[in-house]
């Protein structure tokens, strides 16, 4: 066979070839683009998932603030300034949480040694 004719068989390759690149080049320059928006959708999504967390975290203390019978106690209008403080120092100590109870035992037993003389 004549070199010519190599040289028919090589340029349908060469078409063919080339088309697939060029397929190659778009599919890659759509993944890169792809890519950017759905990292720019994660930084948001993790954006909005912190500020939500804080916007919960602010109405959880305003909702204790608002149904706190301290609230009432401060906001009630009393007779005198002694009855404002010890309603409030009543509903305060009515909010607090109770002690632990490996603490309360840790401190009865601090006092025992003290009585012991340990």
């Amino acid at each position: 066979m004549p070199p010519s004719t190599w040289v028919w068989v090589f340029i349908p390759l060469a078409a063919i070839l080339m088309r697939g690149f060029r397929e190659f080049i778009r599919f890659k320059a759509t993944q890169r683009s792809l890519g950017t928006s759905t990292s720019e959708l994660e930084r948001q999504v993790a954006d909005l998932k912190k500020t939500n967390s804080q916007l919960v975290d602010r109405i959880e203390s305003l909702e204790a603030i608002v149904v706190s019978q301290t609230w009432d106690a401060v906001n009630l209008p009393l007779s005198s300034e002694t009855d404002r403080e010890r309603r409030i120092a009543s509903a305060a100590h009515r909010e607090m949480a109770p002690p632990d109870p490996a603490e309360v035992n840790q401190q009865r037993v601090q006092q025992l040694a003290q009585r012991l003389g340990r």
